[in-house]
């Protein structure tokens, strides 16, 4: 990178960089927000001989010692996909800012970005964040907020009730995406079966995972529909399956609520696996109304000692 001009009264410089560097400088939380030209207006300056050298003019910011990309994200789509012709070198505008404001910048980005972004995106987005690497479809699309809310509230969010205090913040989905990470984890080794691990489901495994039950045998054979019968009965594992496959068949009107009532057969149905194959508790014919998941909730905020947190 070399410099082309400089002032210290503006803390504004010009300098004249590799293409290959400008690539390689690192883009802040707003870069995708910052408005820019289409890619008809690059195009057409390309096409002009005269008018070229301004597609190759782009700005960074310099905060301390350090370089960020301010604009120049369309063009850097055109340079990629070959659409626009690569130049050897560019010229930068290069301002200077304070930390402070940049600190403030980048915050104004990420709730902009939470604005806007579908809920998925979002926590897939965590997941990088936390270094959270899954491999199965179920979890790693991201399809986990309601379950979440679920796992730490008793219900989904536009159930949950503002007026009261433990109610009244949305979960910070970043720490309970963290609180969950272990939990996440062993589900996705399962490669879970998004039929078999819808939300309430998911967030009554979330719930029992979280009070470190021993549940690997359990959700595997859940996962591969496992369960075993015997004339008039059915073991806990059939019993949750076949309260899966009607639930999944059966038009209702309300799938939040539908949500909560699988959450809680879920949890039925590990605490009767909890009883052991010899228990006459074993053997049912069927997973009548769930249990209440609430003090399983507790139960589990317990374990992870988040008691008094009032956004998990």
């Amino acid at each position: 990178m070399k410099t082309l001009y400089y002032s210290p009264d503006t803390d504004y410089s010009l300098v004249e960089m590799p293409y290959s560097e400008w690539v390689e400088v690192k883009e802040p939380a707003f870069f995708d927000q910052i408005a820019d030209q289409d890619d008809n207006h690059w195009l057409f300056l390309q096409q002009k001989t005269c008018l070229a050298a301004y597609s190759k003019v782009i700005s960074l910011m310099k905060v301390g010692d350090e370089l960020y990309k301010y604009d120049g994200k369309t063009r850097k789509a055109l340079w990629q996909s070959g659409r626009l012709q690569v130049p050897e070198t560019l010229k930068a505008q290069v301002f200077e800012i304070t930390s402070a404001d940049f600190a403030a910048l980048t915050a104004e980005a990420q709730v902009n970005r939470l604005q806007t972004l579908p809920i998925n995106e979002i926590i897939q987005g965590i997941y990088q964040e936390l270094g959270l690497a899954f491999t199965s479809e179920r979890i790693k699309s991201g399809f986990i907020y309601e379950a979440l809310n679920i796992a730490l509230r008793g219900r989904p969010r536009a159930l949950q009730d503002k007026r009261l205090s433990h109610e009244r913040e949305d979960i910070d989905l970043k720490k309970a995406i963290k609180l969950f990470s272990n939990e996440l984890l062993f589900i996705d080794s399962l490669n879970p079966k998004p039929d078999i691990f819808v939300t309430g489901v998911l967030a009554g495994a979330l719930i029992m995972l979280g009070t470190h039950r021993d549940l690997k045998e359990y959700f595997t054979r859940v996962n591969n529909r496992q369960g075993e019968r015997k004339p008039g009965a059915e073991d806990p594992v059939a019993g949750l399956i076949r309260t899966i496959e009607r639930h999944r068949i059966d038009d209702r009107a309300m799938p939040s609520l539908l949500s909560i009532e699988l959450c809680r057969k879920t949890i039925q149905s590990i605490t009767i696996w909890e009883e052991g194959y010899e228990s006459p508790l074993f053997w049912r014919r069927k997973l009548v109304t769930g249990v209440d998941h609430m003090p399983y909730i507790r139960e589990m905020k317990r374990a992870k000692h988040i008691d008094d947190q009032k956004d998990l």
